[in-house]
């Protein structure tokens, strides 16, 4: 029996978003509504801050793998 914790924590899931922000392109901006336009460098700053604008985009690309494994399991 395994009884390793197979919890995901805030961290690790800011280390996820973290790595997935370092495939974006570089000399890109994204804008997060009023907030602002961010590059790529100031996106991953503020993920691992976990401010404002690092907790909405934690949130947005846990929305978008989220609609991934969803549509994955309707195709099946």
């Amino acid at each position: 029996m395994n009884t390793q914790d197979s919890r995901v924590t805030d961290e690790d899931v800011r280390k996820l978003v973290v790595a997935r922000l370092h495939s974006f392109p570089a000399g890109r901006k994204i804008s997060i509504g009023a907030d602002g336009e961010f590059t790529k460098d100031e996106l991953i700053e503020r993920v691992e801050k976990d401010d404002r604008v690092g907790k909405k985009i934690v949130e947005i690309q846990l929305s978008y793998l989220q609609s991934l494994k969803e549509q994955r399991f309707m195709e099946e």
